[in-house]
Order: C-alpha cells, then sequence, then structure tokens
C-alpha cells in the first residue's frame, strides 16, 4: 500500500496542475471561480505533498494488488476532488457536481452542465481536461495492469510481449511512456487539423479530447450541428477511429510493423464493423420520410453515427440520429463497444469475437467429433482459461447490469429506462441514454434522480472502466492473503 500511497500522491500533484491552469484561465477570463480553483490546487498539493513526503523512502515496489487497489482509488478519488469547483462554480449541488465529474472523468458524457445557463468557460474546460486526462488513464490502465493480468482474457500478456518488444512486467512508468506519446500526439494533430478547418482554438481542444478520450462531453452545448460542415466530421470520424482502436496497434503502425498490423483482427473488424453499419445508418435515413435528404448528407451522417457508436463515444450528427435506430441494435453495439487496448467502453469486439469462436468450434464439434481444429483468433492463440475468463467476464457484465437494474428501477419510470441507463453508464457512453427513445413519457435527466440513482449510475460508470473484475478481485479476501 506505500506504492500505491506515493502513486495516489504523484497523480494528485498532476491533477493539482491541471486546477492551476483552471485558476489562471478563469483569471485571464476575469470570470468567478479563480479563487477556489486555486484553492482546490494548494489543498490537493499540500496533501499529496504530505502523504509522497511520509513515503518517499519506503518500499516501492507495486505488486498486482497493489496496482488493482492504485486504479480503484483513482478512479473513484479523483472526481470526488475534482467536484469542489464544480459544484462551487456552478448551481450544482455537492452529489451533482459529483456525477458530473463521475462521467466527465470515465468518458460517459455530460449529464447536466449543458443546461446551466452561464457555465465559466474556466469549469467547462476542466471538465474537458477530466475528461480528457479519464482517456489517458484508460489506456495505462490497460497496459500496465488490466492487460498483463489477463483480466477477462484480455490478450495473452506474453504473447503481447514478444510483438511490441516490451516486457510482460510493464510498469506504470513504462505505460505511461508508450501510451502518453501517441495519445497527446494524436490529440495535438486532431486540435490542429480542427483549427485549420475554421474551428476555434478552445473548442478544438474540447472536441480533439473528445474524439480521443471517446467521451461524450463536448465545448458547445449544441453539439455537433454547431460546427457544422463536412471537414469537422471527417476529421472527428478519424480521430474517433483512433480512440476507438487498440493504442499498442498504433504503435505497431507507427513503428511499420505493418504486417504485425494486419494480424490484429479486432481492429480491423471494427473499422469494417463501422463502414457497414455506417452504409446501413445511411439507407435507413435516405429511405424513410426524411426521404429528401440528400445521399451525400446521409452517408456524411450513417459513417458519422456509425463511428460514434461503435467506440461508444456518443457524439450524435444531428439531434435524433441515434434515436432513428431501433433501441436493440443501439444497445447492442454499445455493449460490445471498441477494441481493447483502447479508450472505447464495452466489453470489447476481442471478448465477442473470442465467444463467437467457441461457438463456432462448438457447432464444429457435433459435425466432427473427432477433429481438431486450432483455436486461434488472428495472431492470438486462445487458451482454454482465456475462453473461460472471458465467459466469465460477460456472464458477471450480464448479472452486474441485470443487479444494477433492478437497483435504480424505483427512480424510473420505467424498466426499459432502468436498463437502457445501466447499459449506457456501465459501456461508458451516457448521450445514448438522453436520445429520446420514448414518445409517452420522458425519462428523466440523470441530475434529476434522487441520491441513490445517482451513486448507482457513478458506480456503473467506473465498473465500466474497471472491467468490473478488478473490483469483485480487490473483493475476494484470497487475493488479499496471497
Amino acid at each position: 500500500m506505500i506504492a500505491v500511497a506515493r502513486h495516489s500522491a504523484l497523480t494528485a500533484g498532476v491533477m493539482a496542475g491541471f486546477l492551476l491552469i483552471a485558476a489562471l484561465v478563469a483569471l485571464f477570463r476575469n470570470e468567478d471561480g479563480a479563487d477556489v480553483f486555486l484553492m482546490t490546487a494548494l489543498l490537493t498539493v499540500f496533501g499529496a505533498g504530505a502523504v509522497y513526503l511520509s513515503v518517499r523512502n519506503r518500499g516501492n515496489r507495486l505488486d498486482r494488488l497493489g496496482a488493482y487497489g492504485l486504479l480503484v482509488v483513482l478512479w473513484f478519488g479523483v472526481p470526488v476532488i475534482a467536484a469542489i469547483p464544480i459544484a462551487a462554480t456552478t448551481s450544482l449541488g455537492p452529489v451533482d457536481a459529483w456525477l458530473e465529474a463521475v462521467s466527465a472523468f470515465t468518458t460517459t458524457g455530460a449529464v447536466q452542465v449543458h443546461d446551466i445557463a452561464d457555465v465559466p468557460r474556466a469549469t467547462l474546460g476542466w471538465l474537458l481536461t477530466l475528461q480528457w486526462a479519464g482517456g489517458l488513464l484508460t489506456l495505462v490502465g490497460f497496459v500496465a495492469v488490466l492487460g498483463p493480468a489477463g483480466i477477462g482474457g484480455l490478450p495473452d500478456r506474453s504473447a503481447r510481449a514478444s510483438l511490441l518488444g516490451v516486457t510482460e512486467q510493464t510498469a506504470l512508468d513504462d505505460a505511461l511512456r508508450l501510451v502518453l506519446p501517441i495519445y497527446l500526439g494524436a490529440t495535438i494533430l486532431c486540435t490542429l487539423m480542427l483549427f485549420a478547418v475554421g474551428v476555434r482554438m478552445f473548442d478544438a481542444l474540447g472536441l480533439a479530447g473528445s474524439a480521443l478520450s471517446t467521451g461524450g462531453l463536448l465545448p458547445d452545448s449544441d453539439g455537433i450541428p454547431a460546427y457544422g460542415h463536412f471537414a469537422v466530421k471527417l476529421v472527428l470520424i478519424v480521430f474517433m477511429l483512433v480512440g476507438g482502436t487498440s493504442v499498442l496497434w498504433h504503435r505497431m503502425l507507427l513503428t511499420r510493423r505493418i504486417r504485425l498490423a494486419l494480424g490484429q483482427y479486432e481492429n480491423l473488424v471494427l473499422i469494417a464493423l463501422c463502414f457497414v453499419i455506417g452504409i446501413a445508418v445511411a439507407a435507413m435515413s435516405y429511405r424513410v420520410p426524411l426521404g429528401e435528404i440528400a445521399l451525400p448528407m446521409a452517408l456524411e451522417d450513417g459513417m458519422f453515427t456509425a463511428v460514434s457508436l461503435v467506440t461508444t463515444t456518443g457524439i450524435e450528427p444531428h439531434a435524433g440520429s441515434f434515436a432513428s435506430l431501433p433501441l436493440t441494435l443501439v444497445i447492442a453495439i454499445v455493449f460490445v463497444g471498441g477494441a481493447s487496448f483502447s479508450t472505447a467502453g464495452g466489453i470489447k469486439i476481442y471478448r465477442a469475437g473470442i465467444m463467437m469462436l467457441q461457438s463456432y468450434l462448438e457447432l464444429e464439434r457435433l459435425v466432427h467429433p473427432n477433429a481438431i481444429h486450432p483455436r486461434r483468433l488472428g495472431q492470438q492463440n486462445v487458451t482454454l482459461q482465456m475462453m473461460k475468463a472471458i465467459w466469465i467476464m460477460f456472464g458477471i457484465a450480464c448479472m452486474t447490469i441485470a443487479a444494477l437494474s433492478a437497483a435504480i428501477a424505483p427512480a424510473m419510470p420505467s424498466f426499459e429506462a432502468a436498463f437502457v441507463s445501466i447499459v449506457a453508464a456501465m459501456s461508458n457512453m451516457g448521450p445514448v441514454y438522453a436520445a429520446g427513445w420514448s414518445t409517452e413519457v420522458a425519462w428523466p435527466e440523470w441530475g434529476a434522480l434522487p441520491a441513490y440513482a445517482q451513486t448507482i449510475l457513478a458506480i456503473a460508470m467506473i465498473l465500466g472502466r474497471l472491467e468490473i473484475l478488478v473490483v469483485l478481485g480487490l473483493a475476494n479476501f484470497a487475493l488479499w492473503r496471497r
């Protein structure tokens, strides 16, 4: 736990730096809240410094249990500190501000901040920064902790290490050095491209962070229609795909290991899936009652909608684009989500592919009971242990959704609304819930729910980022006794 305390203190120190930047923005723009951002930063630095100085000369090895604990501490702890300036600079209460911070940090999307008139620019920038930082923590957690531990049957660590030339025990620092240049570089490139096509710098930064972190919080409450033209959508489509595909795959492409990259079927399937769904969405938009829509516009919005859904970004090209699709189809897409080792939510295409592979092998066994078939998906050997882990992950995800849906149902007008809210929260794609599915009874906004329901939603968002099994593992006393 000493290592957990030290890493938590370092993270809090970095967070204090971002708070100071928000304070400077508020001062520069002459907005209210600069003093709150500054005081929160100073208190965070004071607390983090005290913890760091007390443990700096003690053992520093971060074992697997400590790594799990560190992820839980960061996902739960950062939003608590982040909520302080949000509550102080808006009309949100403490619980509402905490839910808004959790939603931004887990890249789930805005809860109600856009419904508040005159939100200070510094506060909006702070939420967008949280969203971007949540995407970075997701990637580092996958590369340094969840992947090496093979959580939920994630790709075998030894095979991944040999493919990438990294050691199996990828430490947090090494993971950060691997992930940050790609993530930050892509964000800067996306920002410059958006700025070049006419988007203001603040909005370009916010949109780039949303695309790379696959988060639904945007700098403008009017969403994509506020920016409008095809070039902006095209840039966002490209970088949402970057956010929804594996950061390790990006590294292969950047280091010109094209043959290895072509063997990573999960990312190729994601791109193909976006294309197929995009064509289908365009056909539906072109066919019915909006039949007057031009074909290029239908294709443009169809591809944007498909990429946004598959990568679990949750940005609509226009109001009602999600609700124009069957709810069952949308829920299925966001439940599967994007690629592993990406910022996308869901159970991941890799796991869905492995489950389909096993189903196929079982059918083959019925026809050819004595045949021997290799269990292999692309360049990845699939062991029986991995298959068991993936099915356990799938079963626990389904049971968790059922339990949380039942728990939040009393606060909802229907069980359908409760189910969609939990799937949206666990897939870190909040805008799906607010897409306007019911024409009879309006589903309440998350910010209007009672405190216990908001707490359930926040837990579901964090469970989605922790792959559920990490929390269950920490609750297992056998893990603590090892």
